[in-house]
């Protein structure tokens, strides 16, 4: 079995100095500086993490667009999130692959197969949802595994019931 791709998507990148990050990106890239932006509250993307509905809006991302794949940097903000438990804990550097896959439940299956536990983190952006994997044990970093749907009926939906993540959750 597989997750039914072998296209990267993204790698993310965690920085501590996103203006930095993005200076010296450009600069070996040759690519202009993108915009710096923060993830968008819970009320427009809602995320569950860790069994808990949160919020990273005070997270700022910013995503360059190479030949082959995005890169995605990620300067965590102050609040509890997957990106900043990943600096506290590694420092920085790429804190996972995104891969869009097919369908999620089979890629999901594939990485209980290889020893991976649930997702930790999942979110719902209008045009598709993504979930986090700690598979540092079996990948040496985090997978993120995307799919393609439309959520904006799904989305209003977890707003008013954040315990419906939980029925969503693989």
């Amino acid at each position: 079995m597989s997750i039914g791709t072998t296209r990267i998507c993204h790698v993310e990148i965690i920085v501590r100095d996103i203006e930095q990050g993005v200076k010296n990106w450009s600069a070996i890239l040759g690519l202009p500086e993108p915009e710096i932006w923060n993830l968008p509250a819970n009320t427009t993307v809602p995320v569950y993490s860790k069994g808990v509905y949160s919020d990273h809006s005070d997270t700022r991302l910013a995503v360059f667009k190479a030949e082959n794949t995005l890169i995605e940097l990620v300067q965590p903000g102050d609040t509890p999130s997957p990106f900043k438990d990943w600096m506290d804990k590694h420092g920085e550097g790429v804190m996972h692959l995104a891969f869009v896959v097919p369908d999620r439940a089979k890629a999901n299956a594939t990485l209980k197969e290889i020893g991976a536990p649930e997702c930790h983190h999942i979110g719902y952006w209008p045009e598709g949802t993504y979930a986090f994997y700690d598979t540092i044990p079996q990948l040496g970093l985090q997978i993120n595994i995307k799919t393609d749907e439309d959520n904006t009926s799904k989305i209003p939906e977890l707003l008013a019931d954040p315990k419906l993540f939980e029925k969503d959750l693989l």
